[in-house]
C-alpha cells in the first residue's frame, strides 16, 4: 500500500469515527432521564420542598378572650396547616400540623378532637398517630394538633387531611365547615437511563479500536 493510500484510508477511520461517536452523543442527549426538570406548580418552586402555610387572620376584641386560645364568641377556625393546601414536592417524612385559633388541646376535648383528624390516600384511610399536647404543661401548643402516620408516606402521592366538624374548643366553639388539605409528595427519582450508558461505552470503545489501527498503520509506514 503507497503512502497516498495509507492516508486515505486512515483519513476514511477518523471520519467514520467522528461521525459514530457524534451520533452517541445526539442519542445520550434524547433519551436523558429528565430527572433535572422541574415539578413545580407554575410558582417556580420546580421540585424542592413547599414550605408554605396557609393562613386565616383571626382577630379578637379586647377583652373577649376567655383564656382558650380565642374569644368565647369567636368560631373555631383553622388558622395554619403545614403542608399548606395543594403544597407540591412534599417530602414523604415532612410533619404535619395545624394549628386552630383555640384551645383544642384541652382535657375535656383531647379525645374527641384526635378522633375528628384523619389521613387519606383517595379512598384510603392512613394509619396514622393523631396527638395534642398538654395545654397545662405546653400552653404554647394548644392550639395545634399534629398527625404522624404509622408508616411511610408514597412518593408522588396526593395525601388528604381531614377534620369533622366535631372538633371543638375549651370554650365550646365547634368547627363550622369541614376542613380538606390537600398535598401531593415529592416524585421519585429517575435513575440513569441503563442505554445512555451503554452508548457510552460502546462509542468509547470504537474509539480504542480506530487508535488502534491508527497505531499499527503509521507503525508500518514507517518500517516501509
Amino acid at each position: 500500500m503507497n503512502r497516498k493510500k495509507m492516508t486515505q484510508s486512515i483519513s476514511a477511520l477518523l471520519l467514520v469515527f467522528l461521525l459514530a461517536f457524534s451520533l452517541c452523543g445526539t442519542v445520550m442527549a434524547a433519551g436523558g432521564d429528565g430527572s433535572g426538570g422541574g415539578g413545580g406548580n407554575g410558582s417556580g418552586n420546580g421540585s424542592g420542598t413547599s414550605t408554605d402555610t396557609t393562613t386565616t387572620d383571626i382577630t379578637t376584641a379586647p377583652g373577649s378572650g376567655d383564656g382558650s386560645g380565642g374569644g368565647s364568641t369567636e368560631p373555631l377556625t383553622l388558622v395554619t396547616a403545614t403542608p399548606a393546601n395543594n403544597a407540591t414536592a412534599v417530602a414523604v417524612d415532612s410533619p404535619i400540623t395545624l394549628e386552630f385559633s383555640k384551645n383544642v388541646a384541652y382535657a375535656t376535648v383531647r379525645d374527641s378532637n384526635i378522633k375528628a383528624v384523619t389521613l387519606w390516600a383517595g379512598k384510603d384511610q392512613i394509619p396514622a398517630n393523631v396527638t395534642t399536647a398538654d395545654d397545662q404543661l405546653q400552653p404554647d401548643l394548644r392550639d395545634f394538633i399534629t398527625i404522624t402516620p404509622t408508616e411511610a408516606l408514597k412518593e408522588g402521592t396526593v395525601y388528604t387531611v381531614k377534620v369533622d366538624t366535631t372538633l371543638s374548643a375549651k370554650s365550646g366553639a365547634v368547627l363550622t365547615t369541614p376542613v380538606e388539605i390537600n398535598f401531593t409528595t415529592m416524585a421519585p427519582v429517575v435513575a440513569a437511563n441503563t442505554s445512555s450508558n451503554m452508548i457510552l461505552l460502546v462509542g468509547l470503545g470504537a474509539l480504542a479500536v480506530v487508535i488502534v489501527i491508527v497505531a499499527v498503520l503509521v507503525a508500518k509506514r514507517k518500517k516501509a
